[in-house]
């Protein structure tokens, strides 16, 4: 009984800071995750109040319902107009940051850690995009226009999609072999389009479902079932769930685009405020506990692979850099470049990465949790400063009456 009081005592604490910590990043920009992660090390390696060998076996678990409930949750908040029209350059952003990004890591943990080039690769891959729950929750608040918003929220969504297919390509290849490059090639492709087709088709599906069952208690649950079903049916087909989460979610959050290109836009809306704030407070719980779990993970056996951390997060903003100079050449959101390129806190997708070569019995498995859990840390820090100095609302004029 005193266990169950006990989990019962430290779940409340950790929704009640995850609270607090919502409230104090919409009204400062403070990424909630640094509290909840905090709390997580508090509870952990500093009182011993929770073992970390008693919760390890979640993990598969958590990490995997978190993606799916934080990709739904960004895809449902994608506008599909402004989502096509930015497509192109977000497409470049996303690609080129994550290339460069994997480089810079690769080079980095060659000369600094002595790691092998594919265990290089793989830190880069886990380390390669930026977050989606920072850039999605951080984008609506920062004062940007619609177009660099949109730009940054898909180019996080593409990111988490490609860390995800290139570390578990790289950790299959490193367990059992590398294929040739060709057939490397067509398996990534194929994951992409098997996923994102999957993705709309449900998704459409769905939708028509749900006008039949809008006066239904249930829609939201009922939905989550049939996203648990699809992500499973994406991995089985040889798919990104990861994908089909997200275009399945844009579906949904795109109602009114798609009823007026079908000419339905007189039926009622299905996707309503009740619908969309009820994924909000799931999404809310997941994130929150799945980013404490993170916390109980942190070692401080190894200060120095802290500071390399500290170094490659550096490093990962210079390639960032680069990559938003490349991207916004010639384009409006080039008077946006400064606050397009702080933009680019890690999180939930590299968190969720960094314990898998653990599982896969990968060499130095430890130290991509470690390395990965500081440049979360490092990359908020560096996004919420430069996202307060670049901030539109703060260098806009105030008017005094």
């Amino acid at each position: 009984m005193q266990d169950v009081s006990l989990a019962l005592l430290l779940a409340a604490v950790i929704i009640v800071i995850g609270s607090l910590g919502s409230i104090l990043f919409r009204k400062t920009g403070i990424p909630d995750m640094i509290f909840l992660v905090l709390l997580g090390l508090l509870f952990g390696p500093v009182s011993g109040i929770i073992l970390l060998k008693d919760i390890e076996p979640l993990a598969p678990y958590l990490a995997v319902l978190a993606l799916i409930i934080i990709l739904l949750d960004g895809g449902i908040n994608l506008n599909l107009r402004q989502t096509i029209r930015q497509s192109p350059r977000a497409i470049v952003l996303a690609i080129l940051g994550f290339i460069l990004s994997v480089a810079a890591t690769a080079f980095f943990a060659r000369l600094t850690l002595g790691f092998s080039w594919s265990e290089g690769l793989l830190l880069g891959s886990i380390l390669g995009g930026s977050s989606s729950i920072v850039v999605v929750s951080l984008a609506q608040k920062i004062g940007v226009s619609e177009g660099c918003s949109t730009t940054l929220v898909i180019e996080s969504a593409i990111t988490d999609i490609l860390c995800t297919i290139a570390t578990l390509t790289l950790l299959g290849a490193m367990v059992s072999g590398f294929p040739p490059i060709d057939a490397l090639a067509l398996a990534v492709g194929l994951r992409f389009l098997i996923g994102a087709s999957l993705g709309v088709s449900l998704g459409i599906v769905w939708l028509g479902a749900l006008s039949r069952l809008r006066n239904e208690p249930y829609r939201y649950m009922l939905t989550l079932a049939v996203l648990f079903l699809g992500y499973l049916a994406s991995e089985s087909l040889g798919g990104s769930g990861a994908l089909s989460v997200l275009t399945f979610g844009m579906i949904l959050g795109s109602e009114a685009a798609i009823k007026s290109l079908l000419r339905r836009s007189e039926s009622p809306v299905i996707c309503d405020e009740s619908f969309r704030k009820l994924e909000a407070e799931i999404a809310f719980l997941i994130k929150t506990f799945f980013f404490v779990y993170l916390g109980l993970m942190v070692s401080f056996t190894n200060i120095l692979l802290a500071f390399y951390g500290l170094l490659l997060s550096l490093l990962l903003l210079f390639a960032h850099y680069m990559a938003v100079g490349a991207a916004t050449l010639r384009s409006p959101l080039r008077r946006e470049k400064p606050m397009m390129s702080v933009i680019y806190s890690r999180g939930l997708a590299a968190a969720v990465l960094a314990v898998l070569p653990q599982q896969y019995g990968i060499l130095n498995s430890s130290a991509y949790v470690s390395i990965t859990l500081t440049v979360i840390l490092v990359t908020a820090i560096i996004t919420t400063i430069g996202a307060y100095h670049f901030s539109p609302k703060r260098l806009a004029p105030q008017t005094t009456f």
